[in-house]
């Protein structure tokens, strides 16, 4: 690794420059005085010293006791773990400071996602807020990225769909491949990812073929377009998989049994359809019944 690829890499954990220029030449030469440290990367001394003494607060550089004040730098692993330790540390109470500041308002707006980072943290947190029902309708790479995510959430008993482009394993899931996957992917110049979990929030993502960047990608938390949107999918996922029967030359029997036993679309009542209910009104638990059947009614009729 280049002396600048090493000055870059540190910075990202908070050194200043001249700290990590300080570090990276006692990782190679130490021990080694303040002013041999100065001498050898062009610094002035008496910046190079205070630099080694930001080092050694932040557990980065020892120095022994005595006048000569011999520097040597802590091994990079027991660094990293160290700076690991703290960043843990350091999220732990952020989180609790942060989380007392969560708003409680409902917010129904439709937001843009500018970053492939954005959209892939936001269909992982989703994932794992997900307690209900998760439908997923994913190009390979951008499925191959979010995999781990999607696996977690079956793993906790949350019923998953996803919708594939071509032949793919999910642990815990059963993936319905398009018939027309290939040509699918042929017509669309990049990557899409579309995710719905309980009715609540979605987001729907095109990024570039290579994934570093993104065409077009939106979230909500909107209730209504999340039930809309999870309703569309559903019935898409079950027609491949219904399609995929047919040419297999399945029953009728088998077909209307897949239909009717499908654990997607018998996922009526997400979280976000009760949330609505609750919002607005005008719907009892006696009106989401499905009605009798008419065979059962006539029989009824009959009996009177």
């Amino acid at each position: 690794m280049s002396a600048r690829e090493c000055r870059e890499s540190l910075r990202a954990f908070g050194f200043t420059e001249l700290e990590a220029d300080v570090y990276a030449f006692l990782l190679g030469e130490s021990p080694a005085t303040g002013y041999r440290v100065a001498q050898a990367i062009g610094k002035p001394v008496a910046n190079t010293y205070k630099a080694v003494q930001t080092l050694q607060a932040k557990d980065a550089v020892v120095a022994e006791d005595g006048d000569g004040r011999l520097c040597r730098a802590v091994p990079a692993e027991e660094l990293l773990d160290q700076l690991e330790r703290r960043f843990r540390n350091n999220r732990h109470r952020a989180s609790l400071a942060l989380g007392r500041l969560r708003s409680n308002h409902e917010d129904h707006r439709v937001y843009q996602l500018r970053t492939p980072a954005r959209v892939f943290e936001r269909c992982r947190r989703i994932l794992a807020d997900c307690r209900h029902i998760a439908i997923i309708d994913a190009f390979p790479r951008t499925l191959d990225e979010l995999r781990p995510a999607i696996e977690k959430a079956a793993d906790r008993g949350v019923a998953v769909a996803v919708q594939a482009y071509q032949a793919a394993k999910v642990a815990g899931v059963k993936v319905a491949v398009r018939s027309d996957g290939e040509t699918v992917r042929r017509r669309w110049p990049g990557q899409w990812l579309n995710l719905v979990a309980d009715g609540r929030e979605y987001v729907l993502a095109f990024l570039t073929e290579d994934l570093q960047a993104v065409h077009q990608a939106v979230w909500t938390r909107s209730a209504y377009l999340a039930c809309v949107y999870q309703g569309a999918v559903a019935a898409e996922v079950a027609l491949s998989e219904i399609g995929r029967l047919i040419e297999d030359g399945a029953s009728l029997h088998v077909l209307r049994r897949t239909l009717s036993r499908h654990p997607i679309l018998s996922k009526r009542d997400s979280p976000g359809y009760q949330e609505l209910i609750l919002r607005f009104g005008g719907v009892t638990g006696a009106d989401l019944r499905p009605p009798q059947k008419t065979k059962n009614r006539k029989r009824k009729m009959g009996a009177s």
